[in-house]
């Protein structure tokens, strides 16, 4: 009996050693700091960057050059022009009529030009006979070369007044398509809304913002799969073919608008390979491929 309590008094003895020395190895445990993780390898992380869609070598913003009102309109967006292709035309009456003005001028310069010519030779076969003095001869040569001098100046203002008739019609500087076309017909159109317009190639390209600890990653060449920020859709694929030789910085804000992040990029030009039609400004995230 003896033994049965005394081999119970161990058992309940070393329980309480067994659980102290638990308790103390667990608080010990939780006491120290925790163990740092092992570091990140960017070599062995993908590589993806942010980028926006861009027709291919940028879009062209067509502005006018002074303030009147539409009066015509030959384009919608989404249309492919061809180069010099007119967009639309503003208000040009006034030129009009100062180009009706100018050319008239000029008619009427031509038509006392040929009536003097024809004055110079008959008294040029006068002289020769010795039925006029040279006086009366040289006045006429002399009001030849006026006239000349007043034709030359009237073409010179009829072809100011074209410049002036052509500078309120709109054409696109380059073909391409139309991607944006916000103006409405009898509306005011100011050099002031020279963003209202926007032509591009019908290729396009992606600008990346590449962050300053991808650096060493990127390459001209690099090939990369596109997909859209929202969805991650792909839209296609691209090869690096501009590596911009300077550093930019962007500023980032939380919803604390005295919190603010800096963050040094460079940018970098993607050319996609599809045509498809894409909407300027699309947020995209590019992903490297694998070289082949």
């Amino acid at each position: 009996m003896r033994l049965r309590t005394v081999l119970v008094l161990l058992l309940m003895l070393l329980a309480v050693v067994g659980a102290s020395y638990y308790t103390y190895i667990s608080l010990r445990r939780s006491s120290q700091p925790p163990l740092p993780p092992p570091p990140v390898s960017l070599d062995d992380a993908p590589f993806r960057v942010y980028g926006l869609v861009e027709p291919f070598e940028r879009e062209v913003f067509v502005g006018p050059l002074l303030a009147r009102r539409v009066v015509a309109i030959y384009v919608r967006e989404g249309e492919r022009v061809a180069q010099d292709q007119p967009l639309c035309r503003q208000d040009d009456d006034i030129e009009q009529q100062a180009l009706r003005l100018a050319t008239s001028r000029l008619e009427e310069a031509n038509r006392r030009l040929d009536l003097t010519r024809d004055d110079l030779r008959r008294k040029e076969l006068l002289l020769q006979k010795k039925a006029i003095p040279e006086f009366d001869y040289s006045q006429v040569r002399l009001q030849a070369k006026l006239e000349e001098q007043q034709i030359a100046s009237a073409r010179a203002e009829v072809e100011l007044r074209r410049v002036e008739l052509a500078k309120l019609t709109l054409r696109a500087p380059i073909a391409g398509k139309v991607y944006k076309f916000d103006v409405r017909l009898g509306e005011q159109l100011t050099p002031e809304d020279f963003r209202r317009i926007v032509i591009g190639r019908l290729e396009h390209q992606v600008r990346l913002f590449v962050e300053a600890f991808w650096f060493n990653r990127l390459y001209l060449g690099d090939r990369f799969t596109v997909k859209t920020v929202e969805g991650l859709q792909e839209v296609g694929t691209g090869e690096v073919i501009e590596i911009a030789p300077y550093m930019g910085q962007r500023d980032f804000r939380t919803e604390d608008s005295r919190e603010r992040l800096d963050t040094k990029f460079l940018q970098a030009i993607l050319r996609l390979d599809t045509t498809s039609p894409l909407p300027l400004g699309l947020q995209v995230l590019a992903e490297q491929l694998p070289p082949k």
